[in-house]
């Protein structure tokens, strides 16, 4: 009786360490999930801002800010053969929204066309905004607009 007390103790001791470890586990990025246009899209935290968003209406790219660098990469998501990650494009954020890039970036995805999508960068500080769109190859710059401006007239 005495070792079925014993192994019943240390299991509910075991069983509230898991759960103590599980709660409060290593510090990670918090990611937290939306739905847009039928697809998951994730913004994360930790410094960086993620989306993915349709190069062709049969390839999807994954797009990167590090925020801290002020940089954006995109990485062509490959199928079959080629699977895995290859980086298509680097931009410099600070050099497209000038030297005044304030705040963490947002980004947001949006169809130009069919099956193809633009990104669109947001400094929620310095109240900007820039889009970007790519056929697999590079990078376009749609156009830099100041929100500011924008939401005064």
């Amino acid at each position: 009786m005495k070792w079925k007390s014993m192994f019943v103790v240390m299991s509910v001791m075991l069983n509230v360490g898991l759960l103590a470890y599980l709660v409060m586990g290593p510090s990670h990025p918090t990611i937290f999930l939306s739905e847009t246009y039928g697809q998951n899209r994730a913004v994360a935290g930790g410094g960086y801002a993620v989306t993915t968003a349709n190069v062709t209406s049969s390839r999807q790219a994954l797009w990167l800010v590090d925020n801290s660098e002020k940089r954006l990469i995109v990485y062509l998501v490959g199928s079959g053969k080629k699977r895995g990650l290859e980086p298509i494009a680097a931009r410099d954020l600070r050099r497209d929204f000038g030297e005044d890039l304030a705040g963490d970036v947002l980004l947001v995805p949006g169809e130009i066309s069919s099956g193809v999508e633009a990104v669109y960068v947001i400094d929620p500080v310095g109240k900007k905004l820039i889009g970007y769109f790519s056929r697999g190859k590079g990078l376009e710059l749609v156009g830099l607009r100041n929100l500011g401006e924008d939401f005064r007239k």
